[in-house]
């Protein structure tokens, strides 16, 4: 698990959630923050929440709890003993915010580290974000869907990198350190343009999107064969 210095500023909003999600549930064994919350508060537009817990409430006593909170807060449950399956990435690289890290881990553990078949499932969820973003006739829903097909396109990266390391480490930074050149300066282009400047800040440049798509399209793949060839597989 980690911490984030990014969320300092915004301790005590996160430390209310906490509060009241325990006032609902006294067995909670653990409450991790995830998702872009836990890096760029001030960009994002909700936070995000796994609860562990040890009790059987339904999912809908955590939304309630969160309801009324000034800002959307987004609840994910599991139960103590259940594995993570598609949240273990998230948990990997969250922010615990209270209880037993131990409870995270057990949740994470023995689950397998991504293939190299699920770095090019990346690219094709990447694509079809794009193509819903140039079906979209929303502007604000099409931003979304541009930015995510970009980010899309980083997680597609950020996988190869935990394949070809055979790591369950997700944190961007620590993959890039161990990286070898030139990988180590390509991943840190996906995390700076992809990641942060197409994602988060969602400068990407809107008059030519679709083209410049392609093009970090065909760095990340080129990135991903790249690492292939590299590990002889």
């Amino acid at each position: 698990m980690m911490t984030s210095s990014a969320i300092v500023a915004e301790s005590e909003l996160l430390s209310k959630v906490v509060r009241l999600l325990l006032r609902v549930d006294n067995k909670i064994c653990a409450v991790v923050l995830i998702g872009s919350f836990a890096w760029f508060p001030d960009l994002a537009r909700d936070i995000d929440i796994v609860v562990i817990t040890e009790s059987n409430l339904p999912t809908d006593a955590y939304w309630d709890a969160v309801a009324d909170f000034p800002k959307p807060v987004d609840v994910v449950v599991l139960r103590k003993g259940e594995k993570a399956k598609g949240l273990v990435l998230a948990l990997r690289v969250g922010v615990l915010l209270w209880g037993d890290e131990g409870a995270v881990k057990e949740a994470i553990e023995n689950m397998p580290v991504p293939t190299l078949k699920d770095a090019h499932d990346w690219l094709d969820l990447a694509r079809d974000a794009l193509r819903e973003g140039l079906t979209e006739t929303d502007p604000d829903r099409q931003d979304k869907r541009f930015r995510n097909a970009f980010n899309l396109l980083f997680e597609a990266a950020r996988v190869a990198a935990m394949w070809f390391l055979d790591t369950e480490e997700g944190r961007w930074g620590e993959l890039r350190r161990q990286l070898p050149n030139p990988f180590a300066e390509q991943f840190r282009q996906f995390i700076n343009t992809l990641h942060i400047a197409y994602w988060y800040d969602g400068d990407y440049p809107q008059e030519r999107v679709e083209e410049e798509f392609e093009r970090w399209h065909r760095e990340v793949l080129a990135f991903i064969d790249g690492l292939r060839q590299l590990k002889g597989a």
